[in-house]
């Protein structure tokens, strides 16, 4: 039984250790246990698909906060521009009531007793 647990024990560190010299001859930086070492190509794009994707979908997410921004500008300036338009509206409508009421208003015949 303690036979088995050194060989299982022991396969267990030389695949580990395997592992761990073949990580350090492929990247130029020493990776601790457990660190994984970023990817360096010469051109500045990754052949790794997931790398791919996770930077597409970060400039898609660039993209969309640029877009949603400038969208979120003009409708603060179109709702500004109507807002002013309410209140000239309101104010010229303010006038024409007030200039109304002070026309003196023209008594009429119905209500005099008959």
């Amino acid at each position: 039984m303690k036979t088995r647990q050194l060989v299982i024990t022991a396969a267990l560190l030389a695949m580990t250790g395997g592992a761990m010299a073949q990580q350090q001859s492929t990247t130029d930086v020493p990776a601790s246990p457990g660190m994984i070492a970023p990817a360096s190509p010469a051109n500045g794009v990754s052949s790794d698909p997931y790398v791919q994707k996770r930077q597409s979908d970060a400039d898609a997410k660039a993209e969309y906060k640029a877009q949603k921004k400038a969208v979120k500008q003009q409708a603060k300036a179109d709702k500004k521009a109507a807002k002013q338009d309410l209140k000239a509206e309101k104010k010229e409508s303010t006038a024409e009531r007030n200039a109304q009421l002070a026309q003196p208003q023209p008594k009429s015949d119905l209500n005099k007793g008959q």
